[in-house]
C-alpha cells in the first residue's frame, strides 16, 4: 500500500475550471461556491492520516491515474466515467469520494450524496467525505443533515474555515445566532480574507441586537469593496437600529439608483422618507414599488397607505389610493375572495378616510357601507361609518352602529371608546364614563385611564 494524493496535479485544473452553467446556488453564501479556497478545500489531497482518509491501493492508484490523465487532456466527463466503471468502486472508499466530488463540481448533486454516503459507510471516518457531503446538504437546503456532517467532521478534526464558516451558516439558518456568531468568528480567524464569513459574522450580531458592532464590521467590508451592493443594504438595517435614519436613507437610495434593491426594500425607502418629513419623496418611492414587475404585496401596499394618513398627508394618500385600486398586479388580490378579508378591509377604510378629509364625505360613507354589506361583523368599518354618521348630524344612527360594534369582542373596547367620545362631544360626560370605563375594562391603557379620569371631573 502507499499514500499519495488523490487527484495528483490534475487538481491544478479542477481548482480553475469555472463552475458547471447551471449549478444551483442558493443564498446568502452564494459566493463562496465560486472562492478558489472553496474549491481547493473540497477536492483536496488526502491519504496522509491513516485515522481519517483511507489508504491508497495499488489497484486504485491506477483508477486515479487514468482519471488523471482524463482531466488534462480536458475530459471531465471521461474522468468520471473511468471511475464509475471501476470494478472495485464499490469497496474503494477513496475512488467513491473522488468520483463523489467530481460529480458535485460538475453539479450532479444527487449522484453525489449517494457516493459520499457510500464512502463514509465504508469508512465511517472519512473526515472530508463527511464535510463534502455536509456541502451538499447545504446546497440542497437540507441543514439539519448538513449540521449532521459538519459536526462530525469537526470532532475528527476539521478546522478549516469552510467547516466552521457553513455551520456558522447552518445555525443562522436555524436562528441559533450565537452558535453562528461563534462558528463565522472562527472561520475568519482561519480564513480572515474571506468576506462571506465576516458577512455572516456581520449578521450573526445584527440577529443578536448589537448593530453598532454589526455595522462596523459592515463598513470595514463597503470600505474594501464599495462595489458590493448587498453590503450597502444589510448595513442599512443596522442603521435603522441604531436610530441613524439619514445614514440608512443613503444606503438604500444607493441600491435604489442603481436599480439593485427589491420593490420590499424600496417601500421601506420609502417609509423612512416619510419619518423623516420627507412625504412626497416617499410617495415616489412607493410608486416605484407598486409598478414593478413583481411589486409588493396588497398587505405591504395598504401599510404604506396607512402611514401616509397616519401622517395626515391626505392628497398623498389619496394618489396612493388610486394606484393600488388601478393596478393590474394588485388587482387579482383586490377582487379575489381567497384574499384576506381584513386587508381588504384596512384598504377600504383608508379610501374612506381620504374622503372624509379632502374629498366627498358622502361618497366615502358610502364606500364603508357597501363594504358593511359584504362583510356586516366588520367592527372597524362599523366604527368609521358611525363617525361619518355623527360628522353628518346623525347621532341616533351613529349610536346604533357603534352598539353593534359593541357586540364583536375583537373590537368592542375601541367600539366603546368612540361611544364614549361621542357622548363627551355632546356633554353626556356620567353615560361617557360609562362606556370609558367598559372599553378600559376590555383594553388596559394609561392614555385611555388618564382620558376616562379627566371626564370623570366634567361630571357634575
Amino acid at each position: 500500500m502507499i499514500r499519495i494524493s488523490i487527484f495528483l496535479a490534475l487538481l491544478a485544473a479542477t481548482v480553475a475550471r469555472a463552475e458547471p452553467e447551471g449549478t444551483q446556488q442558493p443564498l446568502p453564501i452564494d459566493p463562496l461556491w465560486k472562492s478558489s479556497l472553496f474549491r481547493r478545500t473540497v477536492t483536496g489531497s488526502f491519504g496522509i492520516d491513516s485515522r481519517i482518509e483511507p489508504r491508497i491501493t495499488v489497484d486504485e492508484e491506477s483508477y486515479l491515474d487514468e482519471a488523471s490523465q482524463q482531466v488534462a487532456a480536458d475530459n471531465r466527463e471521461g474522468a468520471i466515467k473511468s471511475l464509475a466503471s471501476s470494478s472495485i468502486l464499490d469497496e474503494s472508499p477513496a475512488l467513491l469520494f473522488s468520483l463523489a466530488t467530481f460529480e458535485f463540481e460538475e453539479g450532479d448533486h444527487e449522484s453525489a450524496k449517494t457516493h459520499f454516503l457510500e464512502a463514509i459507510e465504508l469508512f465511517p471516518n472519512f473526515r472530508d467525505a463527511h464535510r463534502n457531503l455536509a456541502i451538499v446538504f447545504v446546497q440542497q437546503e437540507d441543514i439539519e443533515n448538513a449540521i449532521k456532517h459538519l459536526s462530525r467532521a469537526l470532532e475528527l478534526g476539521s478546522r478549516e474555515s469552510i467547516t466552521m464558516g457553513l455551520l456558522g451558516y447552518c445555525h443562522a439558518v436555524q436562528e441559533h445566532h450565537q452558535a453562528s456568531l461563534d462558528a463565522y468568528r472562527l472561520a475568519a480567524l482561519t480564513q480572515p480574507s474571506e468576506r462571506q464569513w465576516k458577512i455572516g459574522e456581520a449578521q450573526a450580531l445584527q440577529a443578536l441586537e448589537r448593530p453598532r458592532e454589526a455595522a462596523s464590521i459592515l463598513q470595514q467590508l463597503i470600505d474594501d469593496d464599495p462595489s458590493d451592493l448587498n453590503i450597502w443594504l444589510v448595513q442599512a438595517d443596522n442603521w435603522i437600529a441604531l436610530n441613524q435614519p439619514v445614514d440608512a436613507i443613503a444606503n438604500l437610495e444607493m441600491g435604489h439608483r442603481t436599480h439593485e434593491i427589491t420593490p420590499e426594500a424600496t417601500l421601506s425607502l420609502g417609509h423612512l422618507y416619510l419619518q423623516n418629513s420627507l412625504p412626497e419623496l416617499a410617495l415616489e418611492r412607493y410608486q416605484v414599488a407598486l409598478t414593478q414587475p413583481e411589486p409588493v404585496s396588497l398587505s405591504r401596499a395598504v401599510e404604506a397607505l396607512e402611514l401616509l394618513t397616519n401622517f395626515s398627508e391626505w392628497d398623498l394618500g389619496a394618489s396612493l389610493a388610486d394606484l393600488i385600486a388601478e393596478s393590474e398586479s394588485l388587482q387579482p388580490q383586490l377582487t379575489s375572495e381567497s384574499t384576506d378579508r381584513k386587508i381588504l378591509s384596512r384598504f377600504h377604510r383608508q379610501q374612506a378616510l381620504i374622503e372624509l378629509e379632502i374629498g366627498d364625505a358622502a361618497a366615502g360613507a358610502q364606500l364603508v357601507a357597501d363594504w358593511l354589506d359584504q362583510e356586516p361583523l366588520d367592527g372597524l368599518a362599523l366604527i368609521l361609518l358611525a363617525r361619518f354618521k355623527e360628522e353628518d348630524g346623525s347621532r341616533e344612527e351613529s349610536e346604533m352602529l357603534l352598539e353593534r360594534a359593541e357586540l364583536i369582542p375583537e373590537h368592542a373596547a375601541a367600539a366603546h371608546l368612540a361611544h364614549g367620545k361621542l357622548l363627551v362631544s355632546e356633554r353626556e360626560f356620567n353615560a361617557a364614563v360609562e362606556q370609558l370605563e367598559q372599553s378600559l375594562s376590555l383594553k388596559q391603557s394609561d392614555s385611555l385611564a388618564d382620558y376616562l379620569e379627566a371626564v370623570r371631573e366634567l361630571v357634575p
